[in-house]
């Protein structure tokens, strides 16, 4: 069967499953492993799946991420509290990385402390440009208009020679215990500074755990700390590290 044909398939087992594994779809078109793998990659690429640990799902318009220009305007008091807590765990003369995210957002404008600040958010470093006790350093690139970023493979290798106290990483979905986001140059950013953190702190509100997004960059049990805006039930507090601390 043609690749081609194949996709067309899939799509349409998507409509009536929502969800398919790598092994089934290899046993339905008697395929390699690769080769469902690459199909999947496809679909993922042209937004018309989403992809999980082992397989796919299908794209639901309740999964669609808002603008973040459009989510800033709509920061309700659970992000704003989530940003507060998080804003505690700043010292004076620390080195930290905020991530692009309506939360980071925030919280950036709730720092008060004289520190060193590294961001690809162009909104992270609007709400930091009158403040006179930050130095903030922009990770430039091409900009990506939606969720507001720059990126550059030149620019985020220069993370790799730096320290950071803690870095500040949001979440588009935390489904499974997988922290997703939806562009893979944003994604990218937060794999490479990710090893050069001494503590990492995940914000997000205690819903995301029933959304998903495409590209992973780790595991919520990575973190050592997850701000949010209500405790996680069981199943989900299972999925963390026993190290890790939840902020509520």
């Amino acid at each position: 069967m043609y690749q081609e044909k194949r996709l067309r398939e899939i799509q349409q087992l998507l409509k009536e499953k929502e969800s398919l594994s790598a092994k089934e779809m290899m046993t339905h078109f008697g395929v390699s492993r690769d080769t469902i793998r690459r199909d999947f990659s496809i679909l993922a690429s042209e937004g018309k799946a989403l992809r999980t640990h082992g397989g796919i799902m299908s794209t639901t318009q309740e999964n669609e991420i808002s603008p973040l220009s459009i989510r800033l305007k709509e920061s309700g008091p659970e992000k704003k509290a989530i940003a507060k807590k998080a804003a505690a765990l700043i010292k004076t003369g620390g080195t930290y990385f905020l991530d692009v995210s309506s939360i980071t957002s925030n919280l950036a404008e709730r720092i008060e402390k004289e520190v060193v600040i590294y961001t690809h958010s162009l909104d992270v470093t609007n709400s930091l440009s009158t403040n006179p006790r930050v130095t903030c350093h922009l990770l430039g690139g091409k900009f990506f208009p939606k969720h507001r970023f720059f990126h550059s493979l030149a620019e985020i290798s220069v993370l790799e020679n730096i320290y950071f106290d803690a870095i500040f990483i949001g979440a588009a979905g935390l489904k499974d215990g997988y922290v997703r986001f939806e562009d893979e140059e944003d994604a990218q950013v937060k794999r490479k500074v990710f090893p050069h953190a001494e503590t990492k702190i995940l914000l997000a509100e205690q819903a995301k755990f029933e959304q998903i997004s495409t590209y992973a960059i780790g595991k919520v049990k990575d973190f050592d700390y997850f701000i949010t805006d209500k405790m996680p039930d069981e199943k989900q507090l299972a999925l963390f590290k026993k190290q890790s601390k939840i902020i509520v």
